[in-house]
């Protein structure tokens, strides 16, 4: 079927959030007494907070789960400085291709609204999207697939009409999962995991990119 809506993750697919959400993490968690190396941050980037929280302090703390999130989002968001944030290579060149498309576009993060709202103000791209949707309610986040079934529900498209762009194996899973195409840019282009996932879910497709500057029109990856 033809693709007729462009769903983005925002984190490290439009802009190079990593170290600041880093950061915010590491000081978050140095208050409650986490050490939280790297490593960890990588493994569960694009998860929900409160799953990750949970993995710390254990589900039954549920205010301090609350009250941890809240600081970390504060803390990130302090760290958006003018100059801050740009758009990733290749990123504007595909915005605006499909906006000249006539394609629908919508950003699905796991992070909350003020998060979402606050990047896209400093990196000047509101205007492209018909909406944004924030999954930091859903029950569960990526990998499961709801929030990018809510993104379809607003662009008014069934999910074998929608593509998603993403950067985390998290979000490919879930863009599987909803029976959506997707692309993977970015680290994830070269993760092990990736391919078993590709190997083991062939359809919809999975087109592969270091990066979105590496493909010149991003008309092909529509087909």
């Amino acid at each position: 079927m033809t693709i007729r809506a462009i769903l983005w993750d925002l984190d490290g697919t439009l802009a190079d959030t990593t170290a600041l959400h880093y950061q915010a993490w590491r000081i978050t968690m140095q208050r409650y007494g986490v050490d939280l190396p790297y490593e960890s941050f990588i493994k569960d980037y694009g998860r929900n907070n409160a799953e990750i929280l949970a993995e710390h302090f254990g589900v039954e703390a549920t205010a301090t789960i609350e009250q941890a999130a809240n600081e970390k989002e504060a803390t990130f968001r302090s760290l958006i400085t003018p100059g801050a944030l740009q758009l990733l290579p290749g990123a504007l060149t595909w915005l605006q291709r499909f906006r000249s498309l006539g394609m629908t576009q919508v950003i699905g993060s796991s992070g909350p609204m003020a998060n979402i709202a606050a990047v896209v103000h400093a990196l000047g791209v509101g205007d492209f999207f018909l909406g944004l949707v924030s999954g930091v309610h859903l029950p569960k986040g990526k990998p499961e697939p709801t929030i990018f079934l809510r993104c379809a529900a607003l662009a008014g498209a069934a999910p074998d009409e929608c593509l998603v762009i993403e950067d985390s194996i998290h979000g490919i899973e879930a863009a599987m999962r909803a029976g959506m195409a997707s692309v993977a840019v970015g680290r994830i282009a070269t993760h092990p995991e990736l391919q078993t996932l590709i190997q083991e879910n062939p359809a919809p497709r999975c087109i592969v990119t270091p990066s979105l500057a590496g493909i010149d029109d991003p008309e092909v990856v529509l087909t």
